[in-house]
């Protein structure tokens, strides 16, 4: 299993470090893609500056450990941190973007809930043109995002929805805490080079830029991350503190963010390894059966707990509901903003209630895989433009997410998307080597990353795309691309 997944995670990374080779994806202010060929010359001047970052994040890692003490080390990552987080704020407090779509909707349920004034709410107008009521039986993940924001009105006694980014705030810095343990647990099978790692966290603009975008993509991602990390202290220890730790964080982040189901069915395949591993001993193999047990229900259930009560509590069980499909099925088609981008002809038969809607999707999806299986080089096409549409645009949405009338960010475009481009390339060069170097002494806890990465690439394959849906499975690499090429410690 470990080298089905090793092989697997190569091939879906070499796939993306050629696709940003040989394209880049610009992202417009009305979100349509357009992907254009790299010269020759870009190609070049991209790998040299993976190389040079490369070598000099190892020349200043092993000076750093060669000639500083401790406390200098830690008093170097500490301003640099300062210096973050005083950025990030000043970041939000300047430019603060507008509030709208499904953020405003998000917000102002939260701010209902606050205010008890929900079913008051639920009558009001989407930005979709229909009730706000159809709009959440529609898209039910919306309701439990809301009900999270609505407790942290509880906690800031106030509902003003632009303080939000503060809670995005801390969750870069819990982001940046996760990475750095997750990268520690590896330490003890391998050498890492902490500067790298924290070279790819502070100067990934994205994430930094993305804190005024109020939503759950940002916030979700520190929630599931200590999930891994406990999950991890888990399997090395067998003590259930953990397992519980786990269970408790990834129920928060799929509680904001859907997709994190991703995270929960990699950890879940993760613990049927262990479980198969530790088969021998049958105590153990009945706490990893319990185990897994409960990370499902406390991960998923108390989410759908809230979904379903709000619907009865507001009568909205027998209002159309929206076929999941739908988004397969914008996965697999054309569209004005880019192949298997969200596709409004498609959303809204289903948004205004048509009759026998899901049928009706299920017939459309069996005609365009129909289509698919007789044009293979069409085929082909369309999902290496949809594979280029979210892997190479390199901004991940963050500079569209942030023009505003006061400050448009689109000059600083092509320097941003060169860096992060050539540090994408870079993580998957240095993932791939250290794959290939120690394809026979890979650990479970690098399997458990890899397996989240290639669900993350496979998932938003076939389903509906956008470029900042990729950044957790981006991230989810940094602690294997910061581990030593050629420097493998002995396991116990």
């Amino acid at each position: 299993m470990k080298k089905f997944i090793g092989i697997i995670g190569l091939f879906f990374l070499l796939i993306v470090f050629v696709l940003n080779l040989l394209f880049t994806a610009s992202l417009s202010s009305n979100e349509s893609i357009s992907i254009h060929s790299n010269s020759f010359l870009y190609i070049i001047c991209l790998i040299f500056f993976s190389l040079f970052v490369f070598f000099i994040t190892k020349k200043v890692n092993c000076y750093l450990y060669k000639n500083k003490s401790i406390k200098t080390r830690f008093f170097i990552l500490f301003f640099v941190f300062i210096v973050y987080v005083l950025f990030t704020f000043l970041w939000n407090i300047f430019v603060n973007p507008l509030v709208v779509g499904d953020q405003l909707h998000v917000c102002n349920l939260a701010q209902a809930m606050n205010r008890g004034k929900v079913s008051e709410f639920l009558f009001n107008e989407s930005y979709a043109k229909i009730p706000i009521r159809n709009y959440l039986k529609a898209y039910p993940q919306q309701i439990t995002l809301a009900f999270v924001y609505f407790m942290f009105f509880k906690l800031l006694t106030f509902d003003i929805m632009e303080f939000l980014r503060f809670f995005n705030i801390i969750s870069n810095i819990l982001t940046i805490i996760a990475l750095y343990k997750i990268a520690k647990h590896l330490s003890k099978d391998y050498q890492i080079n902490i500067f790298r790692l924290f070279s790819f966290i502070f100067t990934f603009v994205s994430l930094l830029m993305l804190s005024t975008f109020v939503y759950g993509d940002i916030l979700c991602m520190p929630f599931a991350l200590f999930s891994v990390y406990f999950i991890m202290k888990y399997t090395e220890s067998k003590k259930i503190k953990y397992a519980i730790l786990s269970s408790v964080f990834m129920m928060i982040s799929y509680m904001i963010r859907m997709n994190s189901l991703i995270f929960i069915i990699a950890i879940v395949l993760y613990l049927v390894i262990n479980l198969i591993k530790d088969f021998k001993s049958f105590k153990i193999s009945l706490l990893n059966l319990f185990v897994i047990l409960l990370y499902i229900c406390v991960s998923i259930f108390p989410s759908k707990i809230i979904e379903t009560s709000f619907f009865y509590k507001y009568n909205l069980t027998n209002l159309p509901s929206y076929p999941r499909i739908s988004y397969f099925l914008m996965g697999i088609e054309e569209s004005k903003r880019g192949n298997g981008w969200y596709n409004e002809d498609i959303s809204e038969e289903a948004l205004i209630g048509s009759p026998n809607i899901e049928n009706l999707y299920l017939n459309k999806i069996k005609d365009r895989l129909i289509y698919f299986s007789k044009n293979i080089n069409y085929t082909f096409n369309f999902f290496i433009k949809k594979l280029a549409s979210m892997w190479t645009e390199n901004t991940y949405s963050a500079i569209k997410n942030n023009n505003t009338k006061n400050y448009s960010f689109d000059k600083y475009l092509p320097i941003l998307t060169f860096y992060q481009k050539a540090i994408l390339i870079m993580i998957c060069l240095c993932c791939f080597i250290v794959l290939i170097q120690n394809r026979n002494n890979l650990s479970f806890d690098i399997i458990l990353l890899l397996t989240i990465f290639i669900g993350g690439f496979v998932f938003h394959l076939f389903w509906e795309a956008k470029s900042r849906y990729i950044i957790p499975y981006i991230i989810i690499l940094f602690p294997i691309a910061s581990i030593n090429i050629n420097a493998l410690k002995t396991k116990k």
